[in-house]
């Protein structure tokens, strides 16, 4: 593997600079890259809101109404069609699935079943379908009811729709890249970066904007209308035209908004605005016979439930243009209402499930400490690397460091990758185990050093033998970082994708970089020894010790003792999360993201806040569950309360104004709102993320060695995931998607302990034959201890950092990683070992390489030992 081929120096400089190229354009002013010739890559990083500011909202379409409709329409279709054919009928009626309607004369029953059956209609891409079922009943009734394949095609077409017509609205105030992407079924994601301001954007969104053209019912008197006393086939709709009092209106739409094809702010007979509107061919010739054929009567035009006017037409309106005045409509109200008829009308109306918001102010805030921590993580790794493996081998891994942090940034930059503040997480923890690897090959190197192998073997040795752990090792950080993607959401996905390409391109740069570099220095020097082998004396300023040359520990003896303290801190951590059992997180201390509630950040610059004041306005608005904490030193501070109804954004709105009114200088710098239904949603899909990552390592370990290597590795892992529920139920840590993303890193990190000391013993099984498993697993593990504290040692470096200027938002998640690093060695050594122990393993009755063990002290030793 030592061999300096082309292709593997070719790659390397390639990869290196197509990392480089487009890097660059992430520390380069907007000005230099506007000016960039066009083949020169000139995308920086892709900031989430967190970074940048903005506003993420998930809607919902709301398919349930939109059925209600279509059977609403239906029925109406029935009336209809009843009673051009001359079939007398009693009204109607639709039960939620389907609409009835009972024939007075049984002899017109077949005619009428021949009427309806003209009703269905084939449903969109798949024509043997048909989206109506028309059925005889009891009785002389006759039963219409929406297919399955009706309805999922209409729910399909609507979010369709919808997302279509959400992205016109918001191009429309000129929003600056906004996202918009489907989620789920019926679901839809919104960011709209700088939009610092969610009000207008969630009324632009969800603004139904139906604009129907209806009769007026002139038969029904304007107290019989107040009075909710009509006929079949009316309604009551305010008319703003006359100060809000009920119409009546034929429920029967004549044209719709669907066949407009402009709209446009004009002004009326009076100089006041008006909304001038233009029809399609086929919406010109149907309001052209409307309104010839109903000269002398009034209609109404109606807009999302609203009656702007309701005229008497005064002769036919051909050209299918016309004018919509009155109302009182202001100027801003008649622009606003333009651009919504031009952008469409949404087909079923939108629900505000989840908001964030993040002033631009507190996104580069977030982006300077964020910038801080990754700076001083970097530092932290490159010292101690230097000082554990000298300015030779240490500067190599530096070098593969840093290779591997431009890798890692040019490729987001391609990718269009969303870097969030969690992401930073991600990069900060990928840089503080991008040194493993190289950790695993220079250990591996010494190693074969103190079995008296050759320079070159010993190099060769050492990226031989390490690459199957090394493969092992990140394949399980790959998978739980695959599962935070496909099961996460929000921030916890940018965390995921930075992960998943934080391990590929550091398993990149330390195992081919680092074996060019190796191999051009052996080139060069012709070395008799290799620098970081025990026989060789300290250099002029001396490198740190983190063990001694030859670890004789005896793990195993203390495994009882470590096996019952173990039990009493899981049964206690058990404990103090399920008590008190308070839904639904027990005794965990849940954020809003699996509760549902809200959170707000609000700030009086430089004038002190009264939190007493504070508790009393937001008790004096009806909340449950309110908490307020004083952060900024007395001029900000954090409330989190429960918004419980069917509209929780609203009453934050409502909740903000009475801020507002008690204190003028507020400014509010973090929203966030998440609904009951998507808090149960994102609290399972946590929970599954967390069984699915333990389920997954039990096979993968089970495929790759045995099955008690396979529940070792998930009995550890159980004891590492409930520990740090009791963590966070101990010191109340906020419990929240971070909190989960925290415990599957913790989940991949430990499995990746846990497999090195595993690949071990499994070379050592194969090794010494009849060495008892006690001092297999002992000797194991003392193998790899140098790597253990090494590796473990700089992450805890870099999370440190993180910890202390990475901010309220990734404290729980920084500690939490901490505490993992240590229960995540610690579970390897003396519970995922142990088991092994307990259950034993099928030992290979081949014949064994025997080698010197360098004065290993177990129970027995190898018959012979290589002179």
């Amino acid at each position: 593997m030592m061999t300096l081929s082309r292709w593997k120096v070719g790659l390397v400089l390639i990869a290196t600079l197509l990392g480089i190229l487009f890097s660059v354009p992430n520390f380069l002013p907007q000005s230099v890259k506007d000016s960039l010739p066009g083949f020169i890559p000139a995308k920086g990083l892709n900031l989430g809101l967190d970074l940048q500011g903005g506003s993420y909202l998930l809607v919902e379409v709301d398919t349930v109404a939109l059925q209600k409709e279509r059977l609403n329409n239906l029925a109406e279709q029935v009336r209809t069609d009843l009673v051009q054919e001359k079939i007398i009928s009693t009204n109607p009626v639709s039960d939620g699935t389907s609409v009835r309607v009972r024939i007075t004369n049984a002899n017109q029953v077949d005619a009428a079943f021949a009427a309806l059956n003209r009703l269905p209609a084939p449903v969109p891409n798949n024509a043997s379908a048909r989206d109506i079922t028309v059925s005889r009943g009891p009785d002389q009734t006759i039963v219409l009811a929406l297919t399955d394949a009706g309805i999922r095609a209409t729910s399909v077409a609507a979010v369709d729709t919808s997302i279509e017509i959400v992205r016109r609205r918001i191009d429309e105030l000129g929003t600056k890249e906004p996202s918009i992407a489907r989620q789920g079924t019926n679901r839809i994601v919104v960011e709209a970066p700088g939009e610092s301001d969610p009000e207008q954007l969630k009324e632009v969104i969800g603004t139904t904007a139906q604009l129907t053209f209806h009769m007026v019912d002139e038969s029904v008197t304007p107290e019989q209308a107040a009075a909710g006393q009509l006929p079949p086939g009316t309604k009551v709709l305010p008319d703003a035209s006359a100060g809000g009092q009920p119409l009546a209106i034929r429920k029967l739409s004549l044209v719709s908004g669907k066949n407009l094809v402009n709209a446009t702010v004009e002004r009326d007979e009076y100089n006041q605005p008006a909304i001038g509107f233009a029809f399609d061919g086929e919406g010109s010739r149907i309001f052209g016979d409307i309104t010839r054929q109903n000269i002398g009567h009034r209609f109404a035009i109606v807009l999302d439930n609203e009656i702007l006017t309701a005229p008497v037409i005064r002769g036919a309106i051909t050209g299918g243009k016309g004018q919509i005045s009155g109302g009182g409509l202001s100027q801003e109200e008649a622009s606003l209402k333009v651009k919504l008829l031009k952008g469409g009308a949404l087909p079923a109306p939108l629900k505000f499930e989840q908001q964030r918001t993040v002033t631009a102010e507190l996104g580069a805030d977030a982006v300077q400490k964020g910038a801080v921590a990754t700076v001083i993580a970097v530092i932290c790794v490159v010292i101690f690397m230097l000082l554990a493996y000298g300015f030779l081998f240490g500067g190599i891994a530096v070098v593969a460091l840093l290779v591997n942090l431009v890798l890692l940034i040019g490729g987001m930059s391609v990718f269009q990758f969303t870097l969030t503040l969690p992401g930073i997480a991600g990069l900060i923890l990928t840089l503080a185990m991008a040194v493993d690897a190289n950790v695993l090959i220079y250990e591996r190197m010494r190693d074969e050093m103190r079995a008296g192998r050759k320079v070159i073997d010993a190099l060769d040795a050492g990226f031989s033998r390490a690459m199957e752990t090394i493969i092992d090792a990140n394949v399980t950080s790959l998978a739980a970082a695959i599962i935070m993607w496909s099961l996460g959401a929000g921030p916890v996905k940018g965390f995921a994708v930075t992960l998943v390409l934080g391990i590929v391109t550091s398993v990149f740069s330390a195992v081919l970089i680092s074996q060019v570099l190796l191999a051009v220095w052996f080139r060069a020097a012709r070395p008799k020894t290799l620098p970081i082998a025990d026989n060789v004396k300290p250099r002029a300023w001396p490198l740190i010790k983190v063990l001694p040359q030859k670890t004789n520990f005896t793990f195993v003896k203390f495994a009882r003792l470590a096996g019952f303290l173990s039990v009493v801190a899981v049964a206690a951590s058990l404990f103090l999360a399920i008590y008190p059992a308070t839904p639904p997180c027990g005794g965990l201390a849940c954020g809003v993201d699996f509760k549902g509630g809200s959170a707000l950040d609000i700030s009086t610059g430089t004038q002190p806040l009264d939190l007493a004041k504070l508790r009393e306005t937001m008790s004096h608005q009806g909340l449950k569950g309110v908490q307020v904490q004083g952060v900024g030193g007395g001029t900000a501070a954090q409330m989190k309360f429960e918004t419980p109804g069917g509209d929780p954004i609203a009453k934050v709105e409502q909740v903000k104004l009475a801020l507002k009114k008690e204190f003028p200088s507020a400014t509010f710098s973090n929203t966030e709102v998440v609904g009951a239904k998507v808090s149960g949603e994102l609290l399972t899909g946590g929970i599954t993320a967390l069984f699915l990552a333990i389920a997954l390592m039990m096979v993968y370990i089970w495929f790759r060695f045995e099955w008690q290597f396979g529940l070792g590795a998930v009995v550890a892992l159980f004891h590492d995931v409930i520990l740090t529920f009791g963590l966070f139920a101990l010191f109340k840590l906020e419990f929240d998607l971070r909190a989960v993303a925290a415990i599957l890193t913790i989940i991949g990190y430990s499995m990746n302990d846990t497999v090195v000391v595993f690949d071990r013993l499994r070379e050592n099984l194969r090794k010494y034959k009849k060495m008892a498993l006690r001092d297999l697993i002992d000797l194991s593990i003392n193998e790899t201890l140098s790597r253990t504290i090494i590796t473990g040692v700089t992450a805890i470096m870099a999370l440190t950092g993180l910890a202390v200027l990475g901010g309220e938002t990734l404290f729980s998640f920084s500690v939490a990683m901490i505490f993992g690093i240590f229960i995540g060695t610690y579970s390897s050594v003396y519970v995922a070992a142990p088991v092994i122990l307990l259950w034993g393993v099928n030992r290979n009755q081949g014949d064994a390489e025997v080698v010197d063990l360098g004065g290993f002290k177990g129970n027995k030793k190898p018959q012979t030992d290589l002179p």
